[in-house]
């Protein structure tokens, strides 16, 4: 018997993206951990190597994110041509399980560590059901330890150290999903990981891996003496926390990516993330470079005090506060989200097609300007932010100290770089500040 794990390939307009964000979801190493031995296992990402339809499965298993969904039924309607049976699960099919059940034999609905066991017992029968629902949510000691050899990626591993996040904002569907509980996963588990994964670039996909600071604290302490590199998410007022950044530059931290979103306060207030004080982001974007921690920033724009003045004063902002790497996205309302139910409500959304949902699409119409100029405006900070000019702005501290890397800047004969290109001269300066610790 053989299961093969699917992630589909990304189609469609979109900026590049630090692949620490976008390698294969960790999903499908977990339940191919999970799988018993005696079960043969196979993981494609799509965006890594191409899927084999014709090679011969028990049971093709798809995790999808929303703008992947066109691609994802593609996938499902191929393999059940052949007579496959396909299985889909994630945050959409979660919700909405009614949208696939005409393309799939079956839908996993919540928790995957919750299903798979039920899930193998009745492929191996031959009788899988329309739907497998997750009654609860799982005790992180559940989330098995995965071999490296599950990994496909080959630039960084994932790990997950919590899930879910304290906060609720409008536009996230996370708590929709997982619930306003944050639960941890046993320290000595995570460490066993780490040691496992260690040899390259590890990313901890926590929504919120600083939330409950005393377990931070205590992760960071253990993990310290493996001397692993990585990066993770976090909410950026946890920059407060001089202790934690320290704690966490200790462990090998490199970046931290947060969503700064807006940095406009009544933009925040609106989309109930007022405790974000963007009177606060410059203090703890400095805190996070005193203690040599990068800072990832993500911003949207489309919000209904945003007008097309908002592109030049986030990069102003960018530069003034070194802002290290950015993502730049349209506001995108998510199904289960009170952002979507607010904009439906109000007819506002104008695109329903699940591919526009990357953050790099209009799809809504906004107050404050017009989709024209929230669409050029999304594609001129993009192309700012990683000029020549901009990059030796903010980045001179780092590029500066590296020979190669200033040589390269100088040699460009083109205006912009990749947020790929750029990634390489900060791995360099990470790399450097790591051996020292």
């Amino acid at each position: 018997m053989k299961i093969l794990f699917v992630n589909p390939k990304k189609l469609g307009r979109g900026q590049g993206s630090v692949r620490y964000l976008v390698a294969t979801p960790l999903a499908l190493p977990l339940l191919a951990a999970l799988t018993p031995g005696d079960i043969e296992r196979e993981i494609i990402d799509e965006n890594i190597n191409p899927i084999n339809f014709d090679e011969k499965v028990d049971l093709v298993a798809i995790t999808v994110m929303m703008h992947l969904i066109p691609r994802a039924i593609e996938i499902a309607d191929e393999f059940r041509r052949r007579g496959t049976k396909v299985i889909i699960g994630g945050i959409y099919p979660s919700l909405h399980p009614e949208k696939f059940e005409a393309h799939v034999d079956s839908v996993g609905i919540g928790e995957g560590e919750a299903i798979w066991g039920s899930i193998i017992e009745d492929l191996r029968k031959g009788a899988l059901k329309k739907r497998y629902k997750a009654d609860r949510l799982i005790d992180m000691k559940e989330v098995p330890f995965i071999s490296r050899k599950l990994f496909q990626d080959p630039e960084c591993y994932h790990i997950e150290t919590t899930r879910g996040c304290p906060y609720a904002c409008d536009y996230c569907s996370v708590t929709e999903f997982y619930g306003s509980k944050y639960r941890t996963r046993p320290v000595e588990d995570v460490v066993r990981q780490v040691e496992e994964l260690h040899d390259k670039i590890i990313f901890f996909v926590d929504d919120n891996i600083a939330a409950k600071k005393s377990y931070a604290k205590e992760l960071f302490k253990a993990i310290a003496p493996i001397k692993a590199a990585w990066g993770g998410q976090f909410s950026l007022n946890f920059a407060d926390d001089l202790e934690l950044l320290r704690l966490a530059k200790e462990s090998g931290c490199m970046f931290l990516f947060a969503g700064i979103e807006s940095i406009k306060q009544e933009n925040l207030e609106e989309v109930n993330k007022g405790w974000a004080r963007a009177e606060n982001y410059s203090r703890w974007i400095k805190n996070m470079h005193d203690a040599g921690i990068a800072i990832y920033g993500s911003f949207m724009f489309g919000f209904d005090h945003d007008d097309a003045g908002i592109f030049e004063k986030t990069l102003k902002f960018c530069e003034e506060n070194k802002v290290d790497l950015a993502l730049f996205s349209c506001l995108t309302p998510r199904e289960g989200s009170k952002l979507y139910t607010i904009l439906e409500k109000e007819g506002r959304i104008f695109a329903e097609d699940l591919s526009l949902r990357n953050g790099q699409n209009v799809i809504f119409k906004p107050k404050g300007m017009t989709i024209e100029e929230l669409d050029k405006g999304l594609t001129w900070i993009w192309d700012n932010f990683y000029s020549k000019r901009s990059i030796k702005e903010r980045l001179g501290h780092y590029i500066n100290n590296l020979g190669y890397a200033t040589a390269k800047v100088e040699r460009r004969t083109s205006v912009n770089f990749s947020v790929e290109e750029l990634m390489v001269f900060l791995n360099m300066a990470f790399r450097t500040q790591l051996s020292n610790l």
